[in-house]
């Protein structure tokens, strides 16, 4: 199963590389990494995603409390937490006629915005949980075929995540 984990660890060098290697030694790989300095630029917070069953998990939490860098670690649950991705998807004109009306309503429809424009493309920004995106894109992808447009290039970020509440 999917699991969310927030790590909270000292801002120090080679601190992701020795979370990622702890994760990889351990067998677990890591579907999405995202990492930032908090309100304290001297604390980050390391999102990773990872299948693993519940007793996998609970040796990746314990392994990782282990690290002199890290300060906390938890399991973000579904549902008591906020998840949220960063999608940025490059259409481009197959015909010169720029642009197809179905990209632009069905952009916001899932309300992503344009962030650029040139005579031949658009650059649409998408925040959203992974299944937002993912279904913004097979609609895109779906859709490339009989119109007059195709998906040039797709950035994600991967998940990062919060919990709800106090």
């Amino acid at each position: 199963m999917k699991n969310v984990i927030s790590i909270v660890v000292k801002n120090n060098s080679s601190v992701l590389a020795r979370i990622s290697s702890l994760f990889g030694r351990r067998g677990f790989n890591i579907d999405s990494l995202s990492v930032s300095t908090t309100d304290d630029p001297h604390i980050s917070r390391i999102t990773v995603v990872a299948q693993s069953d519940e007793s996998g998990l609970a040796q990746i939490i314990s392994q990782t409390q282990k690290l002199e860098e890290v300060v906390s670690v938890r399991a973000l649950k579904e549902g008591q937490s906020v998840y949220r991705e960063l999608s940025l998807v490059k259409i481009l004109t197959t015909d010169g006629n720029f642009f197809d009306k179905f990209v632009i309503e069905l952009s916001d429809r899932y309300g992503a915005i344009v962030v650029d424009v040139t005579e031949k493309s658009m650059i649409f920004e998408l925040t959203g949980t992974s299944d937002k995106i993912d279904s913004y894109m097979k609609e895109l992808a779906d859709a490339q075929k009989d119109k007059h447009f195709a998906i040039s290039k797709v950035c994600r970020t991967g998940i990062t995540a919060i919990e709800r509440g106090v």
